[in-house]
């Protein structure tokens, strides 16, 4: 199961601060109330190090909203591997 969304920030081998800065742009400059991370592997210990750096840091009026955690397959290699992934999903509430 998924969560749609049209501002998403994936997560991926820059350095984390990148995805900080991506995530602040949407909910500053594109004026969004949700934005989602998602990642996959190895990413996921760096997407959850993203969203509580955002909250703890720059953002605290943002919450989360739902977190969803399962297991895509991939081809790598011509072999099928299992990569566990993660969607979490940030609200900005306005006061």
């Amino acid at each position: 199961m998924s969560i749609e969304f049209s501002n998403v920030v994936y997560i991926g081998k820059k350095f984390f601060m990148r995805y900080v800065m991506a995530l602040l742009f949407q909910f500053n400059i594109l004026n969004h109330d949700r934005v989602l991370i998602k990642a996959r592997g190895k990413a996921i210990s760096k997407a959850v190090h993203v969203a509580e750096t955002l909250r703890r840091t720059f953002m605290p009026e943002v919450k989360y909203g739902k977190i969803v955690t399962g297991s895509v397959t991939i081809e790598s290699s011509g072999r099928r591997v299992r990569v566990s992934s993660i969607e979490i999903e940030l609200k900005r509430h306005k006061h």
